[in-house]
């Protein structure tokens, strides 16, 4: 599997984690802002090693 791939599948995770977790609740809304915002800063990042680095921290989330 490609990166691209592979974070675009951590970040759909994430939120699925997020939507079990925290259903109905107002902190899920929060987590949802600061997980695209994470991503959005992270979107044009090139460097494996640092993609690498963002998504092994991705996966300490769920």
């Amino acid at each position: 599997m490609g990166q691209a791939a592979k974070v675009l599948q951590l970040f759909k995770t994430l939120h699925r984690t997020r939507q079990q977790v925290f259903k109905n609740d107002a902190r899920a809304l929060e987590a949802a802002r600061i997980i695209n915002e994470e991503f959005k800063r992270n979107k044009s990042e090139t460097s494996p090693k640092k993609i690498e680095e963002n998504w092994s921290l991705g996966k300490t989330f769920l």
